[in-house]
């Protein structure tokens, strides 16, 4: 009895865990860049080769593009393609997000919604910026929008090697593992997407999926509840016989 309750309480976790993600990616669906999680299941094992019940964990982050909308903003930009932008933390740990809800400072640095600096190489220091609007082109390049046509710096993109080792950190930003190589803009610009100006990318969570998995995971739930009440009650009788 014991055995068929541990194999109920393992369900009614690994449907919570999936519950969980699947809330968070309902949660998420106008957050920008957001990208969705997906939950995989894994039998459980005893010693004897005898199904112990069930785990789930997300078995990985769902990368593909979400759609380009147009923002009236200067530094609102848009990655298609491969690429994330790179912010820094006050710890100077380096963030990936594809989160391209950027601003510009009064003194000139270009930060995120958190505050957090946006990765440049900066050609020009920003305090001789000036104050004229700039137009960022496709492969990152900061310019001013005169006759003279100057690049101002040009913003890098990373990429590692294996998407699968980002480590999510919530709200859309990633750290990237030690171990893997980082790919950036400034040397390998072939493996990149392009950037697009005045776009923000929407997140890619699709709510009719998530709410048919959402309704999926409550009816497996209640089954693995029902059969631990059941057990329960069997483990009762049983007790009530012995005595």
């Amino acid at each position: 009895m014991n055995h068929i309750l541990n194999i109920g309480k393992s369900g009614l976790k690994a449907n919570q865990y999936k519950m969980d993600a699947v809330a968070d990616n309902l949660a998420n669906v106008n957050t920008r860049g957001y990208k969705s999680k997906e939950v995989s299941f894994q039998e459980l094992l005893n010693n004897e080769e005898i199904s112990a019940g069930s785990k789930s964990r997300v078995g990985k982050i769902n990368f593909q593009q979400g759609t380009l909308v147009e923002s009236p903003f200067e530094y609102h930009m848009a990655i298609e393609g491969n690429g994330f932008f790179g912010v820094i933390d006050g710890d100077n740990n380096l963030m990936l997000t594809r989160n391209g809800s950027f601003h510009i400072n009064e003194d000139k640095t270009i930060s995120d919604e958190n505050g957090y600096p946006l990765v440049v190489d900066y050609l020009i220091p920003v305090e001789e910026w000036g104050n004229d609007k700039v137009q960022i082109s496709r492969n990152g390049e900061i310019k001013t929008v005169n006759d003279d046509n100057v690049v101002l710096g040009r913003i890098i993109l990373f990429y590692p090697e294996n998407l699968d080792s980002l480590i999510s950190l919530g709200e859309g930003r990633y750290l990237p593992a030690g171990e893997v190589q980082l790919y950036d803009s400034l040397e390998n610009e072939e493996i990149f997407g392009e950037i697009h100006q005045y776009f923000l990318e929407a997140s890619n969570a699709d709510i009719t999926k998530n709410i048919v998995e959402m309704i999926t995971t409550q009816r497996a739930y209640s089954l693995s509840l029902k059969a631990v009440q059941t057990t329960d009650e069997m483990m009762n009788i049983i007790n009530g016989i012995k005595r």
